[in-house]
């Protein structure tokens, strides 16, 4: 049976609307902001470095985008590897950041979930505001866990009302979802046990770190132990 016009042009419409509010995200780039520094991404990669990276710890930054976080887990970490599915941000790195830092050993690309590493090469990882970028986040989290020996350092948006769009999608369209604590501790709590931290303030900071949930929290950043 032939479909009318009016009902394949409403197709059409529709598709080119979810189209347009939400591209692929894998054209997305962190190339936009270079030479810049998000405020919450640097406090997540300090509380990282602080309270679950040692003194001699090898670490792996999954998503690397302009590398300041390599810098940052670096004051403790004797070795840093970088891995991104972003060409762009890996030159701007070769370019502007590797051999600078000489505990910053290798950068590469990957193809978003498979790491080109053994079993518990690593004493920590990190991902900071990535796993809302990416699709099957079970089989990512097990794949980090895999190249961890302690375990995942984990950053992403808490989904707060002003962010999120009246269907439940982000207003960050680059972002495919966010979750809440209680969403988010579910999913983790499927591949080990969580140390649960906060992060609190508004989006340029000031920020403090808390325990437990606050009404102001802005990132949920846990450690998922192996």
């Amino acid at each position: 049976m032939r479909v009318p016009a009016f009902v394949r042009r409403a197709v059409v419409n529709f598709k080119y609307k979810v189209l347009k509010m939400r591209p692929d995200p894998k054209t997305y780039s962190t190339i936009v902001g270079a030479w810049s520094i998000i405020p919450c991404q640097q406090e997540a990669y300090l509380l990282a470095m602080r309270e679950y990276t040692k003194d001699g710890d090898r670490a792996l930054d999954v998503g690397f985008g302009l590398g300041y976080g390599m810098n940052t887990l670096s004051i403790k970490a004797s070795e840093v590897y970088g891995v991104d599915v972003d060409h762009l941000v890996l030159d701007f790195c070769n370019a502007h950041l590797y051999g600078k830092n000489p505990k910053i050993k290798e950068l590469g690309l990957y193809d978003g979930y498979k790491l080109d590493y053994k079993d518990n090469f690593f004493d920590i990882v990190t991902i900071v505001d990535v796993l809302e970028h990416v699709e099957d986040y079970d089989k990512f989290l097990k794949e980090l866990l895999r190249v961890s020996r302690r375990g995942v350092f984990i950053s992403t948006p808490n989904r707060r009302p002003e962010y999120t769009n009246k269907d439940g999608t982000p207003k960050n369209r680059w972002h495919l979802r966010e979750w809440s604590y209680e969403e988010l501790d579910k999913i983790l709590s499927r591949h080990g046990k969580v140390d649960w931290n906060f992060l609190n303030g508004p989006f340029k900071g000031p920020f403090t770190i808390s325990k437990k949930v606050q009404d102001n929290t802005l990132t949920l950043t846990p450690f998922l132990k192996k």
